[in-house]
């Protein structure tokens, strides 16, 4: 094994680890985050020609698998219902096979296939992806409306505002804000913004700052 090979091997170890302990703590947006970065280094590799590769064909399609695995557990996390269809103890089976990729020669415990490479939508992050560290956040960031996205888990309609971080050509959530379904109405309204990770619950919340700093939002209702 070359010390490239081993390197990346370590990384992408680290990185599950990371992955899974943020999903133990109940800090889904950080999983999730991580578990997509991983997902989209491992489906890279996979999809790497041979001669720029030291895996071979068996093995990338196995790191393909651990991708689709990784893509199954960040959708359980976002997934609205109840019973998760990928669970977190699914997942740390697959650290084993992932730092022993060289010579693991049984069979995928899951029957799941490899995935094409997700578009990446961070400029330049397909070519020159990196691991999200620990880090203390600095500001919020350039947004854009296309850095705003909305979720609706149950009966509050969630923001989630993201940024992108230009040194580790990452996009991360900065922070959220929610509106309960009895504040949709046409006209504007004004909404407070909170700390993440996301708390779809809405029981440990934090404003992101004691300034007086809010979503201000304009709503448009369409009847069908």
């Amino acid at each position: 094994m070359s010390e490239v090979t081993r390197s990346l091997l370590q990384r992408w170890g680290a990185s599950l680890r990371r992955g899974a302990d943020f999903d133990s703590w109940g800090q889904l947006v950080e999983a999730i985050d991580e578990y997509q970065i991983l997902a989209r280094h491992l489906q890279k590799e996979a999809q790497a020609q041979h001669n720029n590769s030291e895996f071979t064909e068996e093995q990338k399609k196995t790191i393909g698998k651990i991708a689709t695995c990784l893509e199954l557990r960040s959708a359980a996390l976002q997934s609205t219902q109840s019973q998760e269809e990928f669970k977190l103890e699914d997942l740390k089976k697959l650290e084993p096979i992932l730092k022993n990729i060289l010579t693991y020669n049984k069979e995928f415990p899951f029957d799941v296939q490899p995935v094409p490479l997700r578009r990446i939508l961070a400029p330049g992050e397909e070519e020159n992806l990196e691991f999200e560290d620990e880090e203390e956040e600095g500001g919020a960031g350039a947004g854009s409306p296309d850095s705003f996205p909305a979720r609706v888990p149950g009966a509050a309609i969630f923001f989630e505002f993201k940024h992108y971080k230009p040194k580790k050509r990452f996009t991360s959530t900065k922070c959220f804000a929610f509106m309960e379904m009895d504040e949709i109405a046409a006209g504007p309204i004004v909404i407070e913004l909170y700390k993440k990770p996301t708390d779809f619950k809405r029981k440990k919340l934090q404003l992101l700052t004691k300034k007086p700093l809010y979503l201000h939002l304009h709503q448009t209702l369409h009847k069908e």
